[in-house]
């Protein structure tokens, strides 16, 4: 059944109402429909409005708005809740409907069987409505009034009138009108009454409906006036606002776009320059999802935000240098780093360095007085080294060097000298000869051409191989001599030496001492004796001290004894002995390493004397494949001494398998020796410590491997060893230009470099602060590449001239360094300039002056006078010289009367005792006025000198010492000669007398005055009126003895003065301060 306002079938799902629930029973009746009484707490809408019970329920709601009730669905025992009007029907299924507020709800649908509420008695309807009404009403007024109190409460949704609103929508579906009076019938039957419903719920609107509360009205402003200053106030506070504002921008944008203040790549550099490794932050995957891209403008610590435009610029220019005025930005990595105290010098490692010693565990220790002694004595052999190369004389830099190292207390110091003397006699020096015209000793970047070959298979390659080879094997077998010798004078009694004390004398006592020491082979029962010498160990220690000669001779004496030992070992050792490379005949060759090979095979054990078969493999080369000696005791030099002897550079292609092992493979063996034992914490190996692996790293040839290691664990030994070969051209040096910041890396052709300029850049910390002009000899050094061919060799020049650069302004040694000059003006050259023929420079270059003119700048932006007076001296910018003397001039005339006058900071002298008339005037002086007349008078007696200076500079420095003379008068009470002088500089009218014209030429030249004189004119004003007042004043109180009328003229004129200077200052466009004005007020009020 359709209701009067829609559908009356119930929902199936529970809704919000507006008031609390009321609960209702339904009992099923006889025809099929549920009868539902009103519960006694239902409000107006009975159960249309109320929500479930406290168990799940289907209700069927009908009323006034129908379809507005709510229940739970799904229960087991289905109520139907009965409203205001009663009936209600219900279907089996839900259906959609809509109800009074628009809410879309499911409903059941089912057949079209509904049931209509049986009308209730009227004693139960009278009984009941009073009292709900009155509920309702009561209800009502209590929520209105709780709204208005308890704005926590929930509130209406919709106002009564916005219900009615919703009825009309609602009801503009619903049946025509003539159905209205079947809806009467209805209501009347079930004991409703519109009109009393009408009426309540009229009573219910006015009851429930809340007053709006207007807020108060403004009282309008009628203050026209008022309102537009107000209105001016404001514009004008908004505009400063906006001023402001767009200041800051400008600011921030200019300082964005100009000063580009890059702090992260500017972080990097200093750490890189002092040697700090910064945690590297992982970046793309490992990257937090919160970390800031450094794209987008980061703000953390040394960083900046930046606009679009300046990301842009620095993008464009990222790979381009930053230069400052002086060259290079001094935030690119410095070349010689801080200064420090002794032992910072190897603070700032070089990475691979750094990870050479974590891994081995090296700690340098705390640098002591002997390391300072030893650094010392280093530097004043460079120093010399220097000295000879200018006066192109030898000079034996290993034997130099090795005797240092001799007078230092290290425990490596005795396996230095070693590789010192190794060295020595791969280079061929000799200490003995003082010309280089003879050919008998080494001479500078002798071997480099050589050396720093590419090719490996080259003719230039082999020679200097052969040279490494046999300088290596001579160095050893005189060592091994010296300690023969020395163990026989410790042990004379058992050695028993007697007779000549020739070698071979002394090879038999040193075999008869390890003989009876048991130091031979075991007991020496297998050890044949020819007389009373053990004669195989005699021939082998022969052939070990180099003394292969003497060894063919022994043989040869005994020659019908060796014919019974072996008959072919003559002819062997003849050969070997009589051949440059110790090579024999093929012939011979072929037999002796079968003569070998069959005793080796077929001899019985402990048969075969070893030193015998020791003779066989060093004269026959015979069983490369195995390099070490049975049976003989061997030291660890004794081993290299194998190898290198065993070496032969030959050409591999004509060679069979078993005759090739050159100096390569002796290479490979060291150097797998070294990974094995040395390079794990410098591990001792047969009591030997680092400096062993040093010398047979020297002795194989691998220069850059040995200056790498030596490096790790001695530092300052490491560079003076890198010094000497780089002097004979025995070291490649990597490029300045490749960035490495490993001490130790490989060519393209896989060739060992050492970053050579770096290492001696940062070396010269230790004492270059106390010894600059050692520095300066280290620093020179880098120069000795400059012979490399092509961009490499003036890579390192330009190195050599950054890093004297660097230490120029570093140092603020400047007469000592670049200059200084005498008395007269003429300069002394300075310890760069004496050597400019070892940095690559000649008279014509220019690099002498730009240095001089970059130091200049940069003392004169640190306000040092004397140090910029000099170096622009010494560049032959004398204009400059004036400017600068003008300023100071100008900075000391400015000092008030009566204040301590102005001092400047004397030039640091020169170390060296300097003969009469030599040395430099500026070096003591700390006034500037002083400062200004000695160079005035020197520029002014030197045409040379004064025809470079502009004219104007002259005249204002004239005028400015004028003016400092007229200023002591003042000091010391001279009022005429101070007015005099004043006058004199033609600058104030205390001639004019009252002349405008002349008054106002003075004003009109005031423009054309220099900035320096300009600047002074107030303080020669107040200097001015003072003198006037105080001699008017002394005139007017002395008893003056002469003319009256000459003294009242001298008054009259002084007060002119007064006058006159009033109207000076008024046709000056110039505003003087205030102080000048209250004087000459004053002056002329007296």
């Amino acid at each position: 059944m359709t209701s009067l306002f829609g559908s009356l079938n119930n929902t199936s799902r529970p809704s919000d109402n507006l008031f609390k629930p009321a609960t209702s029973s339904a009992t099923l009746n006889p025809f099929g429909t549920r009868t539902t009484n009103p519960a006694t707490t239902g409000g107006l809408f009975g159960s249309t409005l109320g929500g479930s019970t406290s168990q799940p329920q289907t209700t069927g709601g009908g009323g006034l708005f129908g379809g507005l009730g709510t229940a739970s669905a799904g229960t087991s025992q289905p109520a139907a809740g009965g409203g205001l009007f009663g009936a209600s029907t219900q279907s089996q299924q839900s259906q959609p409907g809509a109800s009074l507020f628009g809410l879309s709800q499911p409903q059941q649908q089912g057949g079209l069987t509904s049931s209509v509420q049986l009308p209730v008695p009227a004693g139960q309807r009278n009984d009941q409505n009073p009292a709900y009404w009155d509920t309702i009403v009561e209800a009502s007024r209590k929520r209105a009034h709780a709204e208005s109190v308890a704005d926590e409460l929930p509130q209406l949704q919709l106002g009564l009138g916005d219900l009615r609103q919703r009825i009309k929508r609602v009801g503009t579906g619903a049946p025509a009108r003539n159905g209205d009076g079947q809806a009467h019938y209805i209501l009347a039957a079930s004991g409703v009454d519109p009109g009393a419903a009408i009426r309540d719920l009229h009573a219910f609107t006015s009851a429930t409906g809340r007053a709006e509360r207007h807020q108060p009205r403004e009282e309008i402003d009628t203050d026209v006036e008022g309102y537009l200053a107000n209105l001016q106030t404001q514009t004008t506070l908004s505009m400063i606002s906006d001023g402001l504002a767009r200041s800051v921008r400008d600011f921030d944008a200019f300082l964005e776009d100009n000063v580009t203040m890059e702090w992260d790549a500017q972080r990097k550099r200093i750490y890189q320059h002092f040697g700090i490794n910064p945690i590297k932050i992982p970046t793309g995957g490992n990257r937090s999802a919160f970390a800031a891209s450094e794209g987008e403008g980061s703000t953390a610590f040394g960083r900046s935000r930046r606009s679009k435009a300046a990301a842009l610029a620095a993008s464009r220019n990222g790979d381009k240098d930053r230069e400052s005025t002086l060259g290079k930005s001094h935030l690119q990595k410095s070349i010689i780093g801080a200064a420090g105290p002794v032992g910072t010098g190897n603070q700032v490692l070089f990475s691979d360095v750094e990870k050479k010693m974590e891994a081995s565990g090296v700690v340098t220790g705390p640098q002591d007085r002997f390391q300072r002694e030893t650094q010392s004595k280093y530097a004043e052999k460079v120093q010399n080294l220097n000295v000879a190369r200018l006066q192109k004389r030898p000079y034996p830099v290993c034997h130099e060097f090795s005797s240092v190292v001799k007078q230092s207390a290290d425990q490596h110091a005795a396996e230095l000298v070693k590789a010192y003397r190794t060295l020595s006699a791969i280079v061929g020096e000799n200490p003995e000869i003082n010309s280089l015209i003879e050919l008998s000793t080494a001479k500078e970047r002798g071997f480099a051409d050589a050396y720093l070959d590419e090719s490996q298979d080259s003719l230039k390659q082999t020679t200097i191989k052969k040279a490494i080879l046999r300088g290596s094997a001579n160095a050893l077998e005189r060592l091994e001599f010296e300690r023969m010798e020395g163990a026989v004078a410790k042990n004379p009694r058992d050695a028993a030496l007697g007779g000549v004390p020739n070698v071979l004398n002394k090879v038999k006592a040193y075999v008869r001492l390890q003989a009876i020491k048991k130091n031979l082979s075991g007991d020496n029962g297998d050890l044949q004796v020819l007389g009373d010498d053990y004669v195989w160990a005699l021939i082998f220690f022969l052939i070990r001290t180099g003394h292969v000669k003497e060894a063919d001779d022994f043989v040869h004496a005994n020659a019908v004894a060796f014919r019974a030992i072996d008959r072919n070992f003559a002819a062997y050792i003849r050969d070997y002995a009589s051949n440059s490379d110790r090579r024999l005949r093929q012939d011979l060759q072929d037999r002796i390493r079968s003569e070998y090979n069959q005793r080796l095979r077929i001899a019985p054990e402990n048969s075969i004397d070893p030193y015998r078969m020791a003779c066989y493999k060093i004269i026959g080369r015979c069983d490369l494949s195995d390099r070490a000696l049975e049976g003989i005791k061997m030291e660890i030099e004794d081993f290299a001494w194998i190898q290198i002897v065993l070496a032969r550079e030959l050409n591999r292609v004509d060679s069979m398998a078993g005759e090739v092992y050159g100096l390569d493979d002796a290479r490979t063996t060291i150097r797998h020796i070294g990974e094995k034992y040395f390079n794990k914490g410098g591990a001792e190996v047969l009591g030997k410590g680092f400096g062993t692996y040093v010398f047979l790293l020297v002795a194989l040839g691998m220069f850059e491997d040995a200056v790498s290691f030596l490096y790790t664990y001695s530092y300052v030994d490491g560079v003076h060893l890198a010094i000497a070969l780089d002097f004979y051209g025995l070291l490649r040096v990597s490029n300045p230009g490749a960035g490495s910041e490993d001490l130790l890396s490989l060519t393209t052709r896989g060739q060992p470099q050492i970053n050579f300029g770096t290492m001696v850049g940062l070396y010269t910390r230790d004492f270059r602060a106390a010894n600059v002009s050692a520095a300066v000899d280290y620093l020179t050094m880098i120069c000795l590449n400059k012979d490399l061919p092509g961009q490499a060799g003036i890579n390192q020049v330009a190195l050599c001239h950054e890093a004297l650069r660097e230490l120029v302004l570093e140092s603020r040694e400047f007469a000592l360094l670049l200059g200084d000059m005498r008395e007269d003006g003429q300069r002394i050259k300075g310890v760069i300039e004496e050597r400019m023929r070892l940095i690559g420079l000649d008279e014509r270059d220019d690099f002498m002056r730009r240095i001089t003119m970059q130091a200049a700048s940069v003392a004169d932006d640190n306000g040092r006078t004397t140090d910029a007076v000099l170096l622009y001296h010494l560049a032959g910018e004398y204009d400059n010289v004036m400017i600068i003397i003008n300023r100071a001039l100008s900075e000391a005339v400015a000092v008030p009367v009566g204040e301590e006058r102005m001092r400047i900071e004397p030039l640091k002298p020169r170390d060296a005792v300097m003969e009469r008339g030599t040395e430099s005037s500026l070096t003591s002086v700390d006034d500037p006025i002083l400062l200004a007349q000695r160079m005035k008078a020197l520029y002014d007696g030197n045409s040379m000198f004064s025809q470079k200076i502009s004219g104007s500079n002259l005249v204002a420095c004239g005028t400015l010492l004028e003016m400092s003379a007229a200023k002591d008068l003042v000091e010391k009470n001279d009022w005429p000669r101070a007015l005099d002088i004043i006058a004199n500089l033609d600058i104030l009218p205390l001639k004019a007398r009252g002349n405008s014209t002349m008054i106002r030429n003075l004003a009109t030249k005031f423009a054309s005055l220099s900035q320096p004189v300009a600047h002074n004119v107030p303080n020669l004003l107040m200097w001015t009126i003072i003198a006037c007042n105080r001699q008017r004043a002394n005139l007017a109180s002395t008893q003056f003895g002469g003319n009256e009328g000459t003294r009242q003229s001298m008054i009259d004129d002084l007060r002119q003065v007064n006058m006159d200077l009033t109207t000076y200052t008024s046709q000056l466009k110039y505003r003087f301060p205030a102080h000048v004005h209250e004087a000459l007020a004053r002056a002329q009020s007296e």
